[in-house]
């Protein structure tokens, strides 16, 4: 967790040189994140179902029209489609847990947000280890920053939960 803090205070540093939404925009932006989130978390999980099924379809074509050739690409492929499918799985929970948090305006929302833009990054790269499509890569990253960007100009208006102090038990004896 303590990477994820030095990568998020990296992150903002990059930030706050960029110009800045209006002030009334980031507050709207705040306070519906958690139904926006939502609104994510349904059409990803179509998403993830209509990928399931692309993936079964492609695996049957390939194999009966090109034989073993077909069935060891459709092998290779089915492992990425595998990556991507979990680590997207990974990603709608993320959002999902975020959504109670976010609707309270409570920074562990918005740090789950983060983890999912950091979980972006991850499958965008081993989506080019598998693809080397340098301009899917370039798209990617392009959309990551955007969706950053707009997750940094929301970051201030969730408010830190306070640091549950530890009490030590008194020793009966």
């Amino acid at each position: 967790m303590d990477s994820i803090n030095k990568l998020e205070a990296m992150a903002v540093s990059w930030y706050k040189t960029l110009p800045h939404l209006p002030r009334e925009f980031r507050n709207w932006l705040a306070t519906n994140a958690w139904w926006l989130a939502l609104v994510g978390v349904i059409l990803g999980g179509l998403a993830v179902f209509s990928l399931i099924s692309a993936t079964f379809l492609v695996g049957a074509v390939l194999t009966g029209a090109a034989g073993i050739a077909g069935a060891a690409v459709g092998g290779v492929v089915f492992i990425a489609v595998l990556l991507s499918l979990a680590l997207s799985v990974v990603d709608l929970v993320l959002i999902a847990v975020a959504i109670n948090p976010l609707k309270e305006m409570k920074r562990r929302g918005w740090k789950l947000l983060f983890l999912t833009v950091l979980i972006n990054v991850l499958s965008l790269a081993i989506h080019f280890l598998f693809t080397i499509d340098f301009f899917g890569l370039i798209w990617g990253l392009l959309m990551t920053a955007v969706g950053a960007y707009f997750l940094f100009e929301i970051r201030d208006e969730y408010k830190e939960e306070p640091k549950a102090k530890h009490v030590q038990a008194k020793k009966v004896a």
